[in-house]
């Protein structure tokens, strides 16, 4: 099948960094983060309520520094970090350096949420370790204890990363470390080369060794073409296989859906999506994109995702996008295919 361009709109925003307090009033949540700024636990949280911290607004960065967030509540349902907007979105969100134990859902992070990153954190004795509705989403260099499960749209893992791995730099994409799993191949990069399969989700580079080996000196983002405002983001595969996709540099835009918060599908598509497409990563973002087609052969690439398709002869992007097409067909992908990590050419269009 050809591999296809994917070119994503977004707002970029300055992350707000400032010493900020908690609201500890709240009646369902130990502490809750109502305005933007960065957050350090200076204690342990016991929380005898069901739900730990409550973040509800933008650009906060959530430092555990090392601390546990511990449940101590007998209810059902219980949310350790729960990243829940009240009507309307909110993004830029960083969890770190925390201990999570004895939660429903460790952390959750609702479909209205964006550009969330969840690195270098411990997850133990918990339902979920990760319970999340969007895609846009970095989990990565965190530490998972045995007999927990995961629910995301998203594959695991982190944005591409400069490293040090036992003594050698390398630019690679991380994931988790996963106590009792063993791979049986490994890479030099310090992952496994197969996929760590979980419930509803997958980790695409499971680490070989605990996340202190892995020494981060530079995260890489693409470049944002400046005129017409789009990231270029990587290629990858149509199709089902875990192994085939390449996680985006950056997060992109999705249609408005409604979820449930007991861990249901909640997630609505348009409704000349191709059921063929059996990923709900893939799925989720063709139906946020309009579906762009250079020639005739290319349409009936296009038509295989979705009925609604665009030619791309006097077209101007505007959103989220599929580009269909080599450069030769299609002037999207000539403009921007220096700039994609696997060039595509209408010789070498991809499997």
């Amino acid at each position: 099948m050809k591999r296809l361009l994917i070119l994503a709109i977004i707002a970029l925003s300055m992350l707000v960094s400032v010493s900020a307090e908690m609201d500890y009033n709240n009646s369902d949540y130990y502490g809750v983060i109502n305005e933007p700024g960065t957050y350090v636990l200076s204690e342990d949280i016991i929380s005898p309520k069901w739900g730990g911290i409550l973040i509800n607004t933008s650009n906060v960065v959530l430092d555990g520094d090392n601390h546990h967030i511990i449940c101590n509540n007998g209810s059902e349902e219980t949310y350790g970090v729960d990243i829940y907007p009240d009507g309307h979105p909110i993004e830029n969100i960083t969890i770190k350096n925390a201990i999570f134990k004895n939660w429903t859902s460790a952390i959750y992070s609702d479909d209205d949420s964006k550009n969330v990153t969840i690195r270098n954190c411990e997850f133990e004795n918990n339902t979920y370790f990760l319970d999340s509705y969007g895609i846009e989403i970095y989990f990565y260099l965190n530490t998972i204890h045995e007999n927990q499960s995961a629910e995301s749209y998203a594959p695991l893992a982190s944005p591409k990363l400069v490293y040090t791995y036992g003594g050698t730099e390398y630019t690679y994409r991380l994931g988790n470390y996963y106590y009792g799993y063993e791979g049986t191949d490994t890479e030099d990069e310090g992952v496994y080369s197969g996929v760590y399969e979980l419930d509803s989700t997958t980790d695409l580079y499971a680490l070989i060794k605990t996340p202190e080996n892995y020494i981060i000196t530079e995260t890489l983002y693409p470049e944002v073409d400046s005129e017409y405002g789009a990231l270029i983001t990587d290629i990858f595969a149509l199709t089902s296989d875990p192994e085939n996709y390449v996680i985006t540099d950056a997060p992109v835009t999705t249609t408005p859906t409604t979820t449930t918060r007991s861990g249901g599908s909640g997630r609505s598509y348009d409704s000349d999506i191709s059921d063929e497409i059996d990923s709900k990563v893939i799925k989720n973002f063709v139906s946020s994109a309009v579906v762009i087609f250079g020639n005739e052969i290319d349409q009936q690439y296009a038509e295989e995702l979705r009925e609604r398709i665009q030619n791309a002869e006097n077209y101007k992007i505007s959103g989220n996008a599929v580009i269909v097409g080599g450069p030769l067909s299609n002037g999207f992908a000539r403009e921007y295919n220096d700039q994609f990590e696997m060039p595509i050419s209408n010789d070498y269009p991809g499997e």
